[in-house]
């Protein structure tokens, strides 16, 4: 009896086991769509689905890139105009009713209109199509050195001015915007480097475990031109990182003297707050 006992026992626990197993399936769908709250309130779709399934539509993130070395800013002739923010700027027309944004000399600042699509849109979201849409114009200014707090001054442990006495600030609180500034300069023949240094704040919690939504949550980018041909690429906001200095670097050739236009760009996708910074733009020769 005591034999026979235990292996009834036994059986009822393999049945339980099974039943159990069943009903977990059951209340763990293989895909669900769900809504994500960030720090900040704003919602971001993302997917929930099986390991290595593609979503239609969706690209897959790009390795990170780790950006050449630089040289310290401030090193050696620069061949831009007021590549460091020094030397004044223009105010232009209020936008919107309200802002005034800042051309700095020696540079083109434009950006992009309510309702325009932003630049080399790379991710598409099939439950929301205002995704990269513009929403609002960023204020686009300078930031002096004595208006920053002591830790993001020159010098500082968080500096955001990494020459001289201003920088570049692009950002806007709850918009998606896109901003540019664009510089012509003749340069003679020879092997020459562009350094922009560009700081991002997200303000937003980026999810370590599903990077596909937010990678290209804000990007920057920097090119130069030759004979209307780019030369360089957008960052995205993985690679840039959260308040730290990413170093855009072009290197190019030329055969003759040419004139060349510098070209950066900064953009978001999404309904949330993002600061640029942008300081020690840098155009010299290397080599010989």
């Amino acid at each position: 009896m005591h034999k026979k006992g235990v292996m009834v026992a036994a059986a009822w626990l393999v049945l339980g086991a099974a039943v159990l197993g069943w009903l977990s399936r059951l209340s763990s769908p293989a895909t669900a769509v769900a809504d994500v709250a960030n720090s900040n309130g704003i919602r971001l779709p993302i997917i929930l689905k099986p390991d290595n399934t593609p979503t239609p539509g969706i690209p897959t993130p790009p390795p990170t890139r780790i950006p050449n070395p630089s040289p310290t800013p401030g090193f050696g002739h620069n061949w831009l105009e007021n590549g460091s923010f020094e030397d004044g700027w223009t105010d232009l027309p209020p936008v919107e009713g309200y802002l005034i944004n800042q051309n700095p000399n020696g540079w083109t600042l434009t950006w992009l209109e309510r309702g325009e699509t932003v630049w080399d849109l790379r991710t598409i979201h099939p439950n929301d199509p205002t995704v990269g849409v513009v929403s609002g114009v960023a204020e686009m200014i300078h930031k002096l050195n004595h208006q920053l707090p002591p830790n993001e001054q020159l010098g500082g442990p968080n500096a955001l001015i990494l020459e001289g006495g201003a920088v570049y600030k692009m950002f806007h609180r709850g918009a998606a915007f896109g901003g540019q500034l664009t510089q012509k300069v003749v340069l003679p023949a020879g092997h020459w480097r562009l350094t922009v240094p560009v700081q991002l704040h997200w303000h937003e919690n980026l999810d370590p475990d599903d990077p596909t939504w937010d990678t290209f949550t804000a990007e920057s980018g920097a090119w130069v031109l030759i004979n209307g041909q780019p030369h360089g690429d957008w960052a995205t906001a993985r690679e840039m990182g959260d308040r730290r200095w990413y170093y855009h670097v072009v290197e190019f050739q030329l055969a003759q003297e040419t004139e060349v236009e510098v070209l950066i760009r900064v953009k978001s996708i999404y309904w949330s707050p993002k600061d640029f910074f942008i300081d020690a733009v840098w155009l010299e020769p290397i080599g010989d």
